[in-house]
């Protein structure tokens, strides 16, 4: 029996299979869709990024010139052409200038400014850079004001067998700076206005500086001459080790009075010099020999003349002599910055 189907059970049954197939082809379409916009998407966040690190690789490039020796630089300086660097130089170091130490003022020499500045010039040398700097004004100052100042002489008191006392060497004070900052302080503070030109004016106040009263022991070793006398002392720790008689310089070529330190040593050695009427003296194989002063004064050993010589007169041009067998005692015990004080 054949069977018979409505028309509307035949729609319904091919809507039924038909249906899937949309559904497939819509669920597909909506996967490709947003396949496709992440891909636009992506396409154009790389586009956007790429211009935006071009465009801040160019501004960084800009932003970042060719080096100059003027960027380099710290602190106080000035920039002028070089065509007049001369003339902007010589305005700033002929401007007037002082330093006064104590009650004593000098001027400060161009030179002297021009010792404070540091000149170097552009890539293309069209512009040079002049910069101060403080350390070097201070340093100045006060190397010129060290010359004013004195170290103090300390008194040299002895006592003598007898239980008397006498000084050898009188003390003198010296002086010092009252405020041994003040001149740098003020070179930080004239660095900000040198290159104004309008002058400028140092100054630092001195104090005395006393002297003391010591005693030999004060001298690790210490030879004393007394040219009045002819007599030799040698002193170690304070005590009196020894004495011996001397001939000095004699009285037209005198030995220098004062305080001085052995510098150089030798055993043996040929002596040559002038004698007061300008005649030339030659004196070979002197030995033992402690110089003490440049210009040849020295204590050493003297073979030439009679034994009862020494202690009673002095005949030397201006060295301390004494027989060989005493003057190898005094070298042997003498090292280099032994301590010599000839006095009256």
């Amino acid at each position: 029996m054949s069977r018979f189907v409505l028309p509307a059970q035949r729609l319904g049954k091919e809507f039924t299979l038909v249906r899937p197939r949309v559904t497939e082809l819509l669920h597909r379409s909506v996967i490709i869709s947003f396949a496709v916009l992440i891909l636009i998407v992506g396409i154009a966040g790389i586009s956007v990024a790429g211009n935006y690190y071009s465009a801040k690789a160019t501004t960084v490039n800009a932003s970042k010139p060719a080096i100059d020796p003027i960027n380099r630089i710290t602190g106080l300086n000035t920039t002028v052409e070089t065509k007049d660097l001369d003339a902007r130089l010589q305005s700033i170091t002929s401007q007037p200038a002082t330093l006064t130490v104590g009650d004593k003022t000098t001027a400060i020499s161009p030179e002297k400014i021009r010792s404070w500045f540091v000149v170097t010039q552009s890539a293309n040398k069209s512009q040079s850079y002049i910069r101060i700097k403080p350390a070097l004004i201070a340093k100045s100052l006060n190397e010129s004001a060290a010359k004013y100042l004195q170290s103090p002489v300390n008194q040299v008191v002895v006592t003598r067998p007898d239980g008397s006392s006498e000084i050898i060497v009188s003390g003198r004070d010296g002086t010092q700076l009252t405020d041994p900052a003040a001149l740098t302080n003020q070179a930080n503070q004239v660095a900000k206005t040198v290159m104004d030109s309008k002058g400028m004016q140092f100054t630092t106040p001195m104090a005395v500086l006393p002297f003391q009263s010591v005693t030999p022991a004060a001298f690790p070793k210490l030879i004393e001459v007394d040219v009045v006398t002819k007599q030799m002392y040698l002193w170690e720790g304070g005590n009196l080790i020894d004495s011996y008689p001397i001939s000095a310089g004699a009285p037209e070529t005198p030995t220098p009075i004062g305080q001085y330190k052995i510098f150089s040593k030798y055993s043996i050695q040929d002596m040559r010099g002038n004698n007061a009427d300008g005649t030339k003296y030659f004196q070979p194989k002197v030995k033992w020999i402690n110089y003490f002063l440049p210009g040849g004064y020295a204590v050493h050993g003297n073979y030439w003349r009679p034994v009862n010589t020494f202690g009673t007169a002095n005949t030397s041009h201006g060295c301390v002599s004494l027989p060989d067998f005493q003057a190898k005692r005094v070298y042997d015990w003498a090292p280099i910055g032994t301590t010599v004080i000839t006095h009256y």
